[in-house]
């Protein structure tokens, strides 16, 4: 049985068809007046970006939502949970960063008009264990405890690409999004028994080469910085020691950094695995008490945990709310497959500019997993279908949407009418004769000279 997907372009010409206002009309379409009940605790699942990022979701995007809840009489809350340790500079892994962040990237709780909650605590041990009903690789998750607390859960998702996941959508949102530190790195399979961390052995003449590096080195910040001091380094010989080692994912950061000879099975599990938490995660909450909204726009090749972002793969498509997150994330990926690349971006640069060619597949999987393993798996776990009318939704009435307290019965001028009474924009003598200007409509109409000249600078300046 397939599922509705509701659809606004990005295309605008009015108040009403700014990006977060179309978020909020497809929410409507979608359903979401019938899952808030007056004094509901509303969740709105968001990311809020990585320090250094700067494509994340939006802040007004998010609290046009924030407003809508609001008028169907619920409690918001904006959620995220604390992330696990993808690297030395990580900017998330704690409550206290994370927030931190959050604010400089413009969410704060004067800004959103409501509470800012990390779900999983200070460093992100507060959680649950949850049942995945049929997983391909999960039997169980760990979901930050808090968001089982909510009477329903809006998840807001940017879509783009995910070097892990192939892709970023609803699924991923709520796979890696709601888990908590542990419930990550266990998704990750980074603590598995047999290809986790401590079935990851060294290379040692990758060591030796890093070794060599100028100081501090990769070599010398792992000995330094792990929590357990389980790393050694003596007599050219690189060490773990397992009985130290607890499994904190801090040498997860140096994956790729050649130190690890990594088992083939790890990095494949990853998109399957994201989907199997998801579906944990939907079971627990009940997918009754959700809905869906992806932002097709800034859809980059890698997702926004990065502390940088890339220039978009494909233009921007709009956004799509559904009640089905599998649904929901396989309209995206069709449309962003039915289009030409972006010129000069990665999908353009590694040949893959062409509609239909699996640009997540080949452009932002940093092993080439399909782009549909997480959809397939999604459907294997009964998450939800690919399968789905796509509904090309109505702009809203403008006016509902007006900067408060101003509409058009109450407009500015009128509600400021005495105070703009007593003000003269009269400027005085100040400008030459506009029927002769002193440089000629021709003269500024002819393109003016440009570069000169293109240079590099050096890295020894």
């Amino acid at each position: 049985m397939s599922s509705k997907v509701y659809h606004l372009n990005d295309r605008a010409g009015s108040l009403a068809e700014s990006t977060p206002f179309k978020g909020v009309k497809v929410l409507r379409d979608a359903g979401l007046a019938g899952m808030v009940k007056k004094g509901d605790h509303v969740a709105i699942k968001v990311h809020m970006g990585e320090w250094g990022n700067s494509l994340n979701l939006r802040p007004h995007w998010i609290s046009a939502i924030v407003d809508e809840v609001k008028r169907l009489g619920g409690e918001p809350f904006i959620v995220e949970s604390t992330i696990a340790i993808y690297s030395e500079n990580v900017s998330r892994a704690t409550r206290t960063d994370h927030l931190r962040v959050a604010a400089i990237h413009g969410f704060t709780e004067e800004t959103m008009g409501c509470p800012i909650v990390i779900c999983d605590g200070e460093y992100g041990t507060d959680d649950l264990k949850v049942e995945v009903p049929n997983g391909v690789y999960l039997k169980y998750a760990y979901i930050a405890k808090k968001l089982l607390d909510f009477d329903a859960v809006i998840v807001v998702s940017h879509f783009k690409g995910h070097v892990m996941g192939v892709f970023g959508g609803a699924m991923k949102n709520i796979g890696i999004g709601m888990a908590s530190a542990r419930g990550k790195y266990a998704i990750h399979n980074v603590t598995h028994p047999q290809i986790g961390i401590k079935g990851w052995s060294m290379n040692q003449d990758a060591v030796k080469k890093l070794s060599e590096s100028p100081h501090p080195n990769i070599i010398d910040r792992m000995v330094e910085n792990c929590p357990y001091e389980a790393f050694s380094y003596e007599n050219n010989f690189f060490d773990r020691d397992n009985e130290k080692c607890r499994l904190c994912g801090y040498c997860f950061a140096y994956l790729y950094s050649g130190v690890f000879d990594i088992p083939p099975a790890l990095i494949p599990s990853w998109p399957a695995g994201i989907a199997d938490a998801a579906s944990g995660f939907v079971n627990a909450i009940g997918k009754e008490k959700m809905i869906f909204l992806n932002y097709a726009m800034d859809i980059t090749p890698a997702c926004d945990c990065m502390p940088f972002h890339d220039k978009a793969m494909v233009p921007n498509l709009g956004v799509y709310a559904s009640r089905d997150p599998v649904a929901v994330d396989m309209a995206c990926i069709e449309a962003a497959e039915s289009t030409v690349a972006v010129p000069d971006s990665v999908a353009d640069e590694y040949g893959f500019d062409e509609p239909n060619t699996e640009r997540f597949t080949n452009c932002s999987s940093m092993a080439k997993i399909s782009q549909w393993a997480q959809l397939n798996t999604a459907v294997f776990n009964g998450m939800g279908t690919t399968e789905y009318v796509l509904v090309n939704s109505k702009v809203q009435d403008s006016e509902e949407f007006n900067f408060p307290p101003y509409t058009t019965a109450k407009p500015f001028t009128n509600v400021h009418k005495k105070e703009y009474s007593k003000i003269s924009m009269d400027p005085g003598d100040y400008c030459y004769d506009y029927t002769n200007p002193r440089l000629s409509m021709e003269k500024q109409s002819v393109k003016p000279k440009g570069k000169v000249l293109e240079i590099s600078i050096s890295e020894d300046r």
